[in-house]
């Protein structure tokens, strides 16, 4: 990757972090997200909501022009030392022309989401160099008692800034869809929701997928969807130089057949069986519980059946 990578701060006790919402309407999630906000404090942080974050205008919390000064004051907070998405939802690509890179660069610090929020961790990455966390957003994480799992790892890799090493042994295995299981790959972990990143193709938003492994999780997408999605990343030339390709849960996909991982490695073999690339998948992340914290932007591995944080991801 071209740009230079900018590390946030790790996590302290005692810090103050801020909680926000750039996508749907949280209001409807409020019992689950003050829950989560009670698990912040639990873990001895302080918390500071955004002003806006109990708005809704139609399927966004709050106006655009709300949302982005919800995100433009935390980053420009120094008190401020991370930002949790509360949930995720539909409208975050309306904002990636509308933040402030350079006040984002100036003022590194932990953003933490997935789902639709990965359209913005995407351009973070790409126009600022942010290293950011793909973990669940509030309302579906540390607000749900299903999710109990999640909050030790995605502590360890918000306030350790050693390498966290191999995922958590509830994370499961990484398995070959294409490729050799004996062959080791690394590169920067680049990615996110497949229904929100392919929105970005053509924009100045898509990250540098050079020498990355590029993670994709789904949600409802038949066969169709992903032999043609990945027919249009390998068009666009966003595979080229791509370490591998790394599928997480898909959750609901492929209703089409009884075996999903049959239809995912069909998808793929028709789709880029031509390709020296290597796919794999776990179960790991995505729309699940629990769901492992990527850091996007850090270098990792595949190795052995196992994905390897290899680089803290805080400073």
């Amino acid at each position: 990757m071209s740009r230079r990578v900018i590390k946030p701060p790790r996590l302290r006790p005692g810090d103050l972090v801020g909680v926000v919402a750039p996508s749907s309407p949280v209001v409807t999630r409020r019992e689950e997200v003050e829950a989560a906000i009670r698990r912040l404090e639990a873990f001895g942080f302080r918390v500071r909501t955004g002003e806006h974050l109990w708005g809704r205008v139609g399927v966004r919390a709050g106006s655009r022009e709300a949302q982005l000064a919800d995100l433009h004051a935390m980053w420009s907070d120094p008190a401020v030392k991370a930002i949790f998405c509360a949930t995720g939802g539909i409208t975050a690509i309306t904002l990636v022309d509308g933040l402030d890179y350079d006040l984002v660069a100036r003022n590194p610090k932990a953003f933490i989401g997935m789902s639709d929020i990965t359209i913005l961790q995407a351009a973070l990455l790409r126009r600022a160099g942010l290293v950011t966390f793909h973990a669940s957003c509030l309302a579906e994480g540390l607000g749900s008692p299903d999710a109990e799992q999640e909050g030790p790892h995605l502590l360890r890799v918000l306030t350790d800034p050693r390498p966290p090493g191999p995922l958590p042994e509830w994370a499961g295995e990484v398995r070959v869809v294409k490729g050799s299981r004996g062959d080791a790959v690394r590169g920067r972990l680049v990615g996110g929701s497949w229904n929100c990143m392919l929105h970005l193709l053509g924009t100045p938003y898509w990250p540098d997928t050079d020498g990355a492994i590029l993670f994709l999780e789904g949600v409802n997408l038949a066969t169709s969807a992903v032999l043609r999605g990945l027919a249009q990343l390998r068009l666009a030339g966003a595979l080229d130089g791509v370490a591998a390709i790394l599928f997480g849960h898909m959750e609901g996909c492929f209703p089409d057949r009884s075996s999903p991982a049959e239809r995912l490695a069909l998808a793929v073999e028709q789709a880029l069986g031509d390709l020296d690339l290597p796919v794999c998948q776990t179960e790991a992340f995505g729309h699940c519980v629990p769901n492992v914290t990527l850091p996007v932007g850090s270098m990792a591995s595949i190795q052995d059946g196992r994905l390897v944080l290899e680089e803290g991801a805080v400073v």
